[in-house]
Formats: structure tokens, sequence, C-alpha cells
């Protein structure tokens, strides 16, 4: 039985291929690579962002120009002038990515494992008169070789890869040929997106770099930014392209978090927010401690500090942010649920929410239990302002001692440490928070809506709730982080503390 699976062609007629049952290919597994290899060239035409048209003799077996093609090259050209800095394209195929790069003023290195794709690289680099450094070669599932023959012993202030993500059946006998799997097949068992991380941290992405990569809507590219996260890495998406069939490609941009930041962990404190107010650390820096002695919550209210916790604090912004401080403790508690679900820790999604405005909340026993706390507190001195965000999260203690549900992430699972939760959180912050000139912000009205959502997934999950002894319901989160709700009335209320919802028939 052949398996139906889209190819990257975006757009054409569905094919039927068949795929290999493992990535290592013997000599009875290369005839479909042979009568590949036969086959003619063919001419294609490629206009990049800047109005360029490019005439293409593309060899068999090598991935011709398409959408993807495009949606990388704008991404490549936000990123403003090269500088002569150090770029490489993984997997670069006809060429023209690695030809637009050093138009864009990079100074690129490019590399394959197709010899087809070197070769025409190489091509079209002769015939554009641009300098480029082409070798054979790249990662792979199996062995990638020294990074030296693929890479020329640099490290980059760019990498970019249009990823294989379709993935193969391991039950078909079948294959496409070694070089036509692996450009358009991920045969990698956890993904070559983790297997690229892992260079990054190598040292294959220069520490102010940023790696950029194609991803699919498909499980494979839903797992990239948990995947980012378990590595420290911050993550962003900067573009999409939606497609006819029902297919979202992403462009995300990756990089090493706050890197010129500092990041202090003291073994006792007295309040991780007011020692980073106080200080004049830069924008990203953090405070984290397991032992918080005179933590405080909302309205000054002391904050109770479970038999072994974390404490940290981050400082976001050192002037006015664009987003109020409600806003800005709802995107926090989203990054401590992102943490609390990661790869890492593994905790079901459902099963940890945000209540709104400023707590997560864990499911254990059917019954939810609130496992962090978060204040934005900001500081104002003449026309400076600093801006921080602390985050509390209970890792261990007794129930008995609380007068509400108290959650303990120790009775989920034993791998909540400190370290990973800081390391994490350092990650999934500089996502959502990271000034990087580099890199576009984080779209607002997505991101508006994602919350809305994440708000509206606690209102159908704590009970009924009630406001002035009314049912309400959820209607519209507010530019200032406050709520709107309406009752069986249609009355609509603006709502502000979280403590005026009362919760009813609790599940």
């Amino acid at each position: 039985m052949l398996l139906m699976i889209r190819n990257k062609s975006f757009g054409a007629s569905r094919s039927l291929i068949t795929v290999s049952d493992t990535p290592i290919f013997g000599i009875d597994k290369i005839e479909n690579e042979i009568q590949m290899l036969n086959r003619k060239a063919t001419i294609h035409k490629w206009k990049s962002p800047t109005g360029e048209v490019l005439e293409l003799v593309i060899p068999p077996t090598v991935y011709p120009p398409r959408e993807d093609t495009d949606l990388m090259a704008k991404a490549i050209m936000k990123l403003g002038p090269g500088k002569n800095r150090n770029c490489l394209e993984i997997g670069c195929g006809s060429g023209v990515l690695s030809m637009f790069s050093s138009r864009q003023g990079w100074n690129v290195t490019a590399c394959d494992i197709n010899p087809f794709a070197v070769a025409s690289t190489r091509g079209v680099a002769e015939d554009n008169q641009v300098d480029l450094e082409v070798h054979e070669g790249g990662p792979s599932p199996q062995i990638d070789g020294e990074l030296l023959q693929w890479t020329g012993g640099k490290s980059f202030d760019l990498l970019f890869w249009n990823l294989p993500y379709l993935r193969y059946d391991k039950t078909q006998p079948e294959t496409l040929g070694p070089m036509e799997e692996a450009a358009l097949l991920d045969t990698d068992n956890s993904g070559l997106i983790e297997h690229a991380l892992n260079l990054i941290n190598r040292g294959l992405l220069n520490d102010s770099g940023i790696a950029l990569f194609i991803i699919s809507n498909n499980e494979t590219g839903l797992n990239a930014k948990s995947k980012c996260y378990s590595k420290g890495l911050a993550v962003r998406t900067i573009s999409k392209l939606d497609l006819d069939d029902g297919e979202q490609l992403q462009v995300i941009a990756v990089w090493k978090p706050y890197v010129n930041s500092d990041k202090i962990v003291i073994p006792v404190i007295d309040s991780t927010n007011l020692k980073l107010l106080e200080s004049d650390l830069k924008v990203g820096s953090s405070i984290c401690s397991p032992k918080q002695i005179s933590g405080h919550g909302r309205r000054g209210r002391a904050w109770i500090n479970s038999k072994r916790s974390f404490a940290g604090s981050w400082k976001l912004f050192d002037t006015k942010s664009s987003q109020e401080p409600g806003i800005l403790q709802i995107i926090a508690g989203l990054c401590v649920k992102e943490a609390i679900s990661s790869s890492i820790f593994g905790f079901n999604n459902n099963d940890v929410i945000i209540k709104w405005p400023n707590d997560v909340m864990i499911k254990f026993d059917d019954k939810w239990k609130k496992v962090c706390g978060i204040l934005v507190e900001s500081r104002t001195v003449g026309k400076s302002s600093t801006i921080v965000v602390g985050i509390g999260i209970n890792f261990s203690g007794d129930e008995n001692e609380y007068q509400f549900p108290i959650g303990f992430l120790e009775n989920y699972s034993k791998v909540f440490t400190f370290d990973k939760t800081r390391n994490l959180l350092d990650a999934i912050l500089s996502s959502y928070f990271e000034n990087n000139e580099k890199i576009i912000g984080t779209n607002k009205d997505d991101l508006k809506q994602l919350l809305f959502t994440e708000i509206k997934l606690s209102f159908n999950s704590l009970g009924i709730p009630l406001y002035r002894n009314k049912r309400v319901e959820l209607s519209k989160l507010c530019q200032d982080g406050k709520i709107e709700v309406i009752d069986e009335e249609m009355n609509s209320y603006i709502v502000d503390d979280g403590e005026s919802i009362i919760w009813d028939s609790v599940n």
C-alpha cells in the first residue's frame, strides 16, 4: 500500500510517493534514486523580495524555489543589512537563498548533503557573480561528520534552514532514495529541529546570533517551541504563510536568551522583586532564590512560602512599557504555563490554567490548586522607569498548612528542579519580552487573542463564575488587563480584581 503525503511543491496536486523503512540506505534501496538522477534538469524562474528575477537550471533531486523559499527570503531581508557578518544556510538546494543573503551583505557559507544541490548553488553563485563558500555535507540523523567539513570551521551570526518536515512511514518497504528523501522528509526520530538546536548550543551560532527555521503546523512543527525551550533557547514566530489546503508555514527565530544580562542566584533573599527594583542591572537580568523570606503579592499581601519553592524576578523594561502591568502579568502567567507544560516536565497542558489575573493553577485529583503567583511592579525615578516581574512557584510542602487549595509540583513529578525551572523561564520570558532589534516583536493582536483564550479556559474549568451574586460569562480582555463580564440579563461589568469573581460548584 502506498502512503499519500503532500510534497513540498505547495499548490501542486498531491502525489503518491513511498517512503523508506529506515534512514539508512543500502545498495538494494537506490533504484528510485538512479531513475531520478537520469531525469533532465528543469528551468525555473525566481523573483527575490527586492525584485531581482533569476532564471535557474535545477538538476534532478534538487528542491526548486517555492513559496517557502519566498517566505524565508522575506524573513532574511527583515533582519537588515548583513554588514559582512557570517551566515550559514543548511540545505542550500538550488542556492537562491544563499545568493540572496550575499546580496544583502552577509558573508555566506552554504552546505547540502546532495552533491547536485552543491553544484547548483555554485552555479548560481558564478552566474550572479557572488562569493559563496559551498560545502558538501551537513547535519543528518545519523552522523554529521566534522563540523569543519561543512561549516569551514566558523561560527555564525545568522543560520537558516528550510527544515524537511514530512514524516516517513516505517511500515513502507520502498524509498524515495537518499537525496530525494533528505530534501522532503524528516527521518530523524526526534526531529531535525532538535538536532539543529544541539548544534546551536555547541557553538555553531554566536551568542548574539539568530537562527531562522521554517516549520509546518504538523506535529513536529507544533513541538518546535517546546524543544527550543528545553534547550534553553528563546523562540518567536516572525512570519506565517497559510496555504490553500489548510497547511500553515511559519518562520521561527531562535536565539540565546538575554545573553548580555546578569543571571543571579541568591540562596536566601528578602524579596527578589525589591532587590531587582533597587538594582541598576540591565534589562533581561534576573535574580532568583530557592528561599524568599519577605515576598509579597498583589495589594501588598504577604507571599506564603512553601517548604521548597522557586522565587525569581526578571527586569522586563527600563522604560515605560507599551503594555499595561495587568497584561504583562497575564503574559508572565502564560510563560509559567508553557514552562510547566514543556517537554522537560511533561505536565498535561489541559491540566494547567491561568487564573486571572495573576495565578497559575494545576489540576490534582480533579481539584484545581494554586501552584504559582505572579506580580509585576515598577519604579520611576525622574524620567527613568524600571518594570520587573516576580514569579513564585511551589515545589513541595504540606497542603494542610494553608487556608486555600495549594498545589505542589513535586506531587506530580520529581524532575522539577530550581535550575531547570530558572533556565526554562529565562528562555520563555525572553521569547515573549526580549526586545531584539533584529527580530520583530510578538504580534499584539495574536497575543491578545491567545491571552483571552487562556483566561476563557479558566472560566470554563473552575466552575460557575459569579459576580455580585449573578452568573456571568467572560466577554473581553481589556487593554489594561481588566476583564469585561456579562450577566444573564446582558449587563456588562468591568472587573479589576480577581477576588470579585466567586466560583460556585468548583470542579
